[in-house]
């Protein structure tokens, strides 16, 4: 039986890396990105997702490379697997970079042809500890999934991504985040949705919307953790890296985060678990393999990320 269950999309990524090198049609998307998160402090995680027809060998095998349970990937055929471009601004997050692949809009259509294809659960993913989603569509068929095992005992945590360009889907999203037990938002969102830009103020916030744990992702500064049984409000700062490769480290940070909370319910343990998570994936392009090796780095780090947090 699965323990963790990741679900989110599988996207190839042509990356602009920030030395301005650029990779083409590396393993990316949320899916693949916050499964390894999570593998770095469990084994038992399983992935949720879909791929088209076309999805390539050589993709294939960096997918398997990632360790985790992969009954829960549905090939579909007569649909193209996604396929983005994207850079970096100076503020740290994502711009399409049509040169090389589909705009938001355009990767956003692709995303939504496989989106509307259910897919199942897998027997072994029937019972697990958590299920965490990665998803800007509040109302696709594994939201109810989710649902229906937290009310049979497993936590539903919830990675949403909300559009804060127009705030087109910011109602229903933030609907779901009332029934989640975690929730890890991007600043953009959290504090867009918040009103300020001053971190207590969003988290006081968030606090106050339903989930027992929030988890705010703001890049290089770090991160905003609380939870509703401590009710205390901690910055973790980044783990130390040469960054390579942004992309991704906010998906691992939540598959880190899901694990951290179900072994401890504590948000400073649970943020420092995810911070070493996206430590991982920003020093290498595109998703990283798993090596055992890494489980021994990231627990010898653990103590110095719970140290290094303050209070807000």
């Amino acid at each position: 039986m699965i323990d963790f269950a990741i679900y989110g999309k599988i996207i190839l990524d042509s990356i602009r890396l920030l030395d301005g090198r650029v990779v083409r049609r590396v393993l990316g998307g949320g899916g693949p990105q916050a499964a390894f998160g999570a593998r770095v402090w469990h084994d038992s995680i399983g992935l949720l997702s879909r791929v088209g027809d076309d999805f390539p060998a050589g993709n294939q095998a960096e997918l398997e490379a990632v360790g985790v349970d992969l009954q829960g990937v549905v090939r579909f055929a007569g649909i193209p697997t996604p396929h983005g471009g994207l850079q970096y601004t100076d503020s740290e997050y994502r711009a399409d970079d049509p040169q090389l692949g589909l705009d938001l809009a355009g990767l956003t259509l692709a995303i939504e042809k496989l989106v509307v294809h259910p897919i199942g659960l897998p027997a072994d993913y029937q019972n697990p500890r958590c299920i965490h989603l990665i998803t800007e569509f509040a109302d696709e068929p594994m939201v109810q999934n989710a649902l229906a095992l937290q009310a049979a005992g497993s936590i539903f945590s919830l990675e949403p991504l909300i559009w804060s360009d127009d705030w087109r889907n910011r109602e229903e999203m933030l609907a779901l985040v009332r029934q989640a037990d975690t929730v890890t938002p991007d600043w953009p969102a959290a504090s867009g949705i918040a009103g300020s830009d001053d971190p207590l103020t969003v988290m006081r916030y968030w606090s106050t919307l339903g989930p027992a744990l929030v988890a705010v992702r703001h890049g290089s500064h770090g991160s905003y953790v609380w939870d509703r049984e401590h009710d205390e409000m901690w910055c973790l700062p980044p783990v130390p890296v040469a960054a390579v490769d942004p992309t991704g480290a906010g998906n691992a940070y939540g598959g880190g985060l899901c694990v951290g909370w179900a072994l401890g319910r504590e948000a400073r343990l649970a943020g420092a678990y995810a911070a070493i998570s996206a430590m991982f994936v920003v020093r290498t392009p595109g998703t990283p393999s798993w090596r055992p090796e890494l489980r021994t780095e990231a627990v010898e780090g653990l103590q110095r990320a719970i140290e290094t947090a303050y209070r807000l």
